[in-house]
């Protein structure tokens, strides 16, 4: 039998689109998105947000490998990035991996950006030892865990990112993602899953308004959690206008519905600073 070992999981940042720091924010912070998994001596990073900043200190302390996912290129998901402190130490090795577009490498997209006039230091100046890889939809195994990226309804290539542990267990992450109900294959993608984190960014009024920008109501988001027996749900890349209070009345509003429904799913809002173990 496989020796199940933890899985500590912390957010880093909560946001999406552009921060938010707002002393209404406070309690569910405003840096943009950044999550990280660690697990067996290994860490992976999901995404580099401005969050992603607080995350390069701690680990710029440790010597650990890193597998870096960058979901998608947009500049809530990278703008941390130049800022993370690991990628200056000569000999840190990085596994670097995020979405190409159209005939270019993911690591020539990168580099597009990452150049004057827009941010005054190129990637070639990193320090680290870096294995570039483009993600494509198919199985990327690390070191016994499973790594399936899953292109998303989301502009401009994005994926979400499915973690299956040596013993079974299922982590799934999907940061933008505009979800329709109606969409049984992602419903299948994420059935029975150890836990979902999901781009929750509107409330129905909200999306009724913002139908193809590319985030999910979180209504429906828990609807399809509770129909797909997963087991927690954590809402994640709230609204940059979405304050405490808000945030708030979202998740009693959530919770009312699961007893309602007699689920066992367990729901909760993701907050900066936050850690859990799965």
């Amino acid at each position: 039998m496989r020796r199940k070992y933890p899985v500590q999981i912390t957010f880093w940042g909560v946001r999406g689109s552009v921060t938010s720091h707002d002393p209404k924010n406070f309690k569910h912070g405003g840096h943009t998105a950044c999550v990280s998994f660690y697990y067996h001596k290994k860490w992976f990073v999901l995404d580099a947000g401005t969050g992603i900043r607080n995350l390069g200190k701690k680990l710029a302390k440790t010597r650990r490998p890193i597998v870096l996912l960058l979901s998608h290129l947009h500049w809530d998901h990278v703008f941390g990035l130049p800022f993370f402190k690991p990628l200056y130490q000569r000999g840190r090795k990085i596994i670097l991996a995020g979405p190409s577009r159209a005939n270019h490498s993911f690591r020539k997209t990168l580099n597009e950006a990452m150049r004057p006039p827009f941010f005054p230091i190129r990637t070639n100046q990193w320090r680290a030892r870096i294995r570039w890889q483009t993600l494509k939809q198919k199985p990327i195994p690390l070191d016994g865990v499973i790594v399936e990226p899953r292109r998303v309804a989301h502009h401009n290539g994005t994926f979400g990112f499915r973690f299956v542990f040596p013993d079974g267990r299922k982590i799934i992450y999907v940061t933008d993602q505009e979800l329709r109900p109606a969409d049984k294959k992602f419903a299948r993608w994420i059935e029975g899953a150890d836990l979902l984190i999901h781009d929750s960014q509107y409330d129905r009024k909200t999306y009724a308004k913002r139908k193809g920008w590319g985030h999910s109501c979180f209504e429906i988001v828990l609807t399809m959690a509770m129909d797909a027996k997963v087991k927690r749900l954590l809402l994640f890349h709230h609204d940059p206008d979405a304050n405490d209070k808000t945030l708030g009345k979202r998740l009693l509003l959530c919770r009312q519905r699961i007893k309602a429904r007699r689920s066992s799913l367990k729901c909760s809002m993701a907050k900066e600073g936050w850690s859990l173990v799965v």
